[in-house]
């Protein structure tokens, strides 16, 4: 594993979480969404919609990343990952059929650059987004997969999240693309 350490982000790293985004979902999703959408990713319009979301004080995204150090705790720190956690964003619909909501909060999103796969960074930074998810005061959470990322559901479950029958179709891409729920106790 790099040396690396996990940080709240911060406004200034919007241009390398972009690029992270962007490398991540071609990674990932190349076969399971459609390649125009992958191959219109924009970095600009990434690193702006970056720039909002870190700048907005009213956004419930708590927005972690991972960066590779040399033992010091410079702001120029290279961002290889990031993860965001919040309440629940999923619709009742998907939330309703689950045996109890309390206390539920969602990890969001975890991204990694694909030259950090399988080095353990990973693991890093589920387990600050899971600590993330705890001092917000969640007792339990859930995450989306989209059927097909076989290596996200195999890293999942390697660190203790469930596998659920729940699932819903992400419309937020045409064509839409089905997920799976997992959840994992907090406590």
């Amino acid at each position: 594993m790099p040396d690396c350490r996990v940080r709240r982000a911060r406004v200034d790293d919007a241009a390398q979480i972009a690029e992270i985004h962007i490398a991540a979902w071609t990674a990932a999703y190349r076969g399971i969404m459609a390649d125009t959408i992958l191959d219109s990713l924009d970095i600009d319009r990434q690193t702006a919609g970056w720039t909002r979301n870190l700048s907005d004080e009213q956004n419930p995204m708590s927005t972690l990343v991972a960066v590779a150090t040399d033992g010091s705790t410079s702001a120029e720190d290279r961002v290889f990952g990031f993860g965001g956690v919040c309440p629940p964003r999923d619709t009742a619909e998907v939330l309703d059929r689950l045996p109890d909501a309390t206390g539920l909060g969602q990890l969001a999103s975890i991204n990694l650059h694909p030259d950090t796969f399988g080095t353990g960074a990973g693991e890093l930074l589920l387990h600050a987004l899971e600590d993330e998810l705890r001092a917000l005061g969640f007792t339990h959470a859930y995450l989306m997969v989209a059927e097909g990322n076989v290596r996200a559901m195999r890293f999942y479950a390697k660190h203790g999240w469930h596998r659920t029958e729940i699932t819903h179709v992400f419309d937020g891409v045409s064509p839409a693309v089905p997920e799976r729920m997992f959840t994992i106790d907090l406590g």
